[in-house]
């Protein structure tokens, strides 16, 4: 599959090395405002700089484009990439408002395949985890609580514009949103959203919101993110700053889990309840989100189960966006 990729930035870096280990992609083209970006990306994936994004959506060579773009900016995208008939694998926030996501929705519609990538796709961890909770073994997930602490983005100038991207909940959070949906595995009832400023009172967003989600047939989620600690910047050329995270999950039978290694050091979920300790080694995911992607379009086949879709993603947008526009209430979800 030949893809081009739009946006040199900072999530093409973590990006890289998942393309870069594909054996069923192929880079052709890049573009990027900052041209000398994409050069320097085309030396290390593949492929050549080109000087606008239409030299992409016009190669008939191309399959698939990468829409590694700021939300604010992804409809537009979006748009032609689809009346050019190219496959899409883009990032979220999937867009800053319900609307947008809508207009994406209708304009893919049954035409191209769409992936949007979060933090779970080939996530070891919560693969593992979602394993577990669908073999019972351990019970039914009830209790899927997450804590960031982070300093607020300074890399770019629409990280905090609430217009273009949101505050804390909709730039990060969102992807545990994302991942508590997933594992709980049942519809959201209810979700309620608070947003504070705490110690940062220039900022054009709030610096700390937290979302609580109550799920069909019992289940709670206890979502929270800050930036109102001033914690280390390492660099601000992309998102190279400090991050404390504290998570856990516990089931209906009791276990809480948490992420640990097993007796050789590799990553696993430690269960444990009443004293005794399970340990469930990390179920790998050998082969690049990338790949599968391009089988999936090959084949007809629906997009890997750590790739989420358009629908899903959009929900994820509705469910924030309700919240904040009615704090502290609880609110019909997705």
């Amino acid at each position: 599959m030949q893809i081009g990729i739009l946006g040199c930035g900072d999530f093409l870096r973590w990006q890289a090395s998942s393309i870069g280990r594909s054996s069923r992609v192929a880079v052709r083209s890049l573009f990027d405002p900052d041209h000398a970006r994409a050069e320097r990306f085309a030396s290390q994936l593949g492929g050549r700089a080109v000087g606008n994004e239409d030299e992409i959506f016009q190669d008939p060579e191309i399959d698939t484009v990468c829409l590694f773009v700021p939300p604010w900016v992804r409809r537009g995208v979006v748009e032609k990439a689809a009346r050019a008939g190219k496959h899409i694998l883009t990032t979220k926030p999937l867009a800053p408002t319900v609307a947008d996501c809508e207009a994406i929705a209708r304009t893919i519609g049954d035409t191209v395949r769409c992936g949007v990538i979060y933090r779970r796709t080939e996530c070891a961890m919560v693969e593992t985890a979602k394993s577990i909770f669908e073999g019972g073994e351990l019970g039914r997930l009830a209790l899927y609580r997450q804590d960031w602490l982070h300093h607020y983005p300074q890399w770019n100038r629409w990280a905090l514009d609430p217009a273009k991207n949101g505050g804390p909940f909709m730039d990060a959070m969102i992807h545990n949103l994302n991942i508590a949906r997933y594992l709980m595995g049942r519809p959201v009832e209810t979700a309620t959203f608070t947003s504070d400023r705490l110690s940062h009172p220039n900022l054009t967003c709030a610096d700390t919101e937290s979302m609580r989600l109550k799920f069909a047939q019992g289940g709670v989620a206890d979502l929270f993110i800050t930036w109102a600690a001033d914690l280390a910047v390492h660099s601000t050329d992309g998102n190279n700053r400090e991050h404390i995270d504290i998570m856990y999950m516990i089931t209906d039978h009791g276990w809480r889990l948490t992420e640990g290694k097993d007796d050789e050091g590799r990553g696993a979920l430690i269960a444990s309840r009443a004293g005794e300790t399970r340990v469930f080694p990390y179920v790998g995911i050998e082969v690049s989100v990338y790949d599968r992607f391009a089988a999936s379009v090959a084949d007809g086949a629906p997009l890997p189960r750590d790739l989420p879709g358009v629908a899903e993603a959009a929900e994820d947008i509705a469910l924030v966006r309700a919240g904040a526009a009615e704090p502290h209430s609880a609110l019909a979800g997705a």
